[in-house]
């Protein structure tokens, strides 16, 4: 299995070279080993997001039709074991990053989601199901302590589209945290920052500021996991949203 094969790769990676003592040779070694140790555990927990993100897809492909109530029990029981494992490979990791001396690698905190939610890195996303206009997404997502979704890399972007596609069913569009509603042409995130990464449809000249929706244009921004890209649309317009908010560090 794939969550199998990530969990049981290999950590550490050691190179011996000449060295003048034994001693020496000794206290080299053991750097390398160290450092190894310490590189391939922050590499696994660096993909715990994307791993506890599809795994929960992979178990529920397991599915019979013949009892389903016991399979989704045995499926949570399972993901739960897998929970267990990644926080005691993280205890592990950062005593290792404790003792070990990389000044230019710095360890990576552990952390992790919500139940619901889908971890990026160290962010979390939610994707709502219900369709409601840009201002009232942006309070149900308060609600959760989150906001709605900036989305700034690569990673993040197509993490969201994948889930987007997965549940959208006829609604593929969803609201982010981008507007020009100050002013025209000047598209800035909810967090008042301005848009560096953008992942307009430019196939269809996007952001147009078209007057479907009336008088005040298009002023607001969905993504949409089918053409994987943005468009500016009316803000009174109805989507689901993605909320985001920061992953909570494991003790």
């Amino acid at each position: 299995m794939f969550v199998q094969s990530v969990l049981s790769s290999p950590l550490v990676l050691v190179h011996k070279v000449g060295y003048k003592t034994s001693r020496e040779h000794r206290e080299s070694t053991q750097t390398f080993v160290d450092f190894g140790k310490l590189t391939g555990m922050m590499n696994l927990i660096r993909n715990q997001g994307a791993v506890l993100s599809v795994l929960l897809s992979l178990l529920v492909s397991q599915i019979s039709c013949q009892d389903p109530d016991r399979d989704v029990a045995y499926l949570k029981v399972r993901l739960a074991l897998l929970k267990d494992h990644y926080k005691l490979m993280c205890k592990h990791y950062s005593g290792l990053a404790q003792n070990c001396s990389a000044p230019d690698f710095p360890a990576i905190r552990c952390t992790e989601c919500p139940d619901g939610w889908l971890q990026v890195e160290d962010q979390c996303f939610h994707l709502s199901t219900d369709r409601q206009d840009q201002a009232a997404s942006a309070e149900e997502c308060k609600k959760m302590d989150a906001r709605l979704a900036i989305l700034t890399t690569p990673e993040q972007h197509d993490a969201v589209e994948k889930e987007g596609r997965r549940i959208g069913g006829f609604y593929t569009n969803y609201w982010i945290g981008l507007s020009d509603i100050e002013n025209e042409g000047e598209w800035k995130w909810v967090d008042d920052s301005k848009l560096t990464v953008p992942f307009w449809n430019v196939e269809k000249a996007e952001p147009d500021n078209n007057v479907s929706g009336g008088p005040n244009g298009e002023d607001c921004a969905v993504v949409d996991s089918y053409s994987r890209t943005w468009y500016d649309v009316p803000c009174d317009f109805a989507y689901p949203r993605i909320c985001q908010k920061a992953a909570n560090p494991l003790p």
